[in-house]
């Protein structure tokens, strides 16, 4: 996992993803994890996406490290949707993602959305209170 970890870190996400099928890591939670991470990093969201869909299981930290670099790549509209589909499902999200998410709306002036995102948010966890 160290070595996958430290590939991606360094660009060679390709590298990071032999390695993962030669030791087996296909459905290893924390190696697909790194892969999304690592996909991110290297600037592609697309194919960080297509391993996240592929996952069969995902935990907050697959969605978190998604739903940043989507901010980070100007996706603010699609990191919203997995945002409050995460939170509908019951899942625990990091404050600091959530606030990724409104700040980028905010910023890129889509305030309105911002404020009905963090009222749908809201009426979505008090389902579970």
């Amino acid at each position: 996992m160290i070595l996958m970890n430290g590939l991606c870190e360094e660009g060679d996400v390709y590298g990071a993803m032999e390695y993962m099928n030669v030791v087996g890591f296909n459905s290893n939670l924390v190696a697909l994890n790194t892969m999304v991470d690592g996909w991110c990093k290297a600037d592609w969201i697309d194919c960080a996406l297509k391993i996240f869909d592929s996952m069969d299981t995902r935990d907050s930290f697959s969605h978190s490290s998604l739903i940043h670099n989507l901010c980070k790549d100007g996706r603010f509209r699609c990191a919203s949707k997995l945002l409050l589909s995460c939170v509908r499902s019951g899942m625990s999200i990091l404050p600091s993602t959530k606030h990724a998410v409104f700040d980028s709306l905010s910023r890129s002036g889509c305030q309105r959305e911002a404020k009905r995102l963090k009222s749908e948010i809201k009426l979505a966890l008090s389902a579970f209170v």
